[in-house]
C-alpha cells in the first residue's frame, strides 16, 4: 500500500498535477539508479536546489504522459479512485 503525504514544501522543477503526493519504492538495477542519481545531481547543480530522483521521474512521466496514458488507458481509472 502506498503512503500518502501532504504537499511538499520544497519547490520542484517538475510540473505538478495536484497538491497531494504519494510515496512508493522503486527497485531498479544499480547502474540505472546511479544514472538517475547522477542526472538528479547534474540538474541540481545546473538549476539550483536539491538533487531529486523523484523530480527526475516526474519530469520523465510528464514528458511521456500522452503515450503512457494511451498504454495504461484500461487500468488508469483503477488507480485514480
Amino acid at each position: 500500500m502506498a503512503k500518502r503525504t501532504g504537499p511538499s514544501s520544497a519547490s520542484g522543477t517538475a510540473p505538478e498535477t495536484s497538491g497531494e503526493k504519494v510515496g512508493f519504492g522503486v527497485n531498479m538495477p544499480v547502474e540505472t539508479a546511479a544514472l538517475a542519481r547522477a542526472v538528479a545531481f547534474a540538474r541540481a547543480k545546473k538549476r539550483g536546489g536539491r538533487a531529486s530522483v523523484s523530480a527526475l521521474l516526474l519530469d520523465l512521466v510528464e514528458h511521456h504522459r500522452k503515450e503512457l496514458e494511451e498504454e495504461s488507458a484500461r487500468y488508469l481509472p483503477l488507480f485514480l479512485d
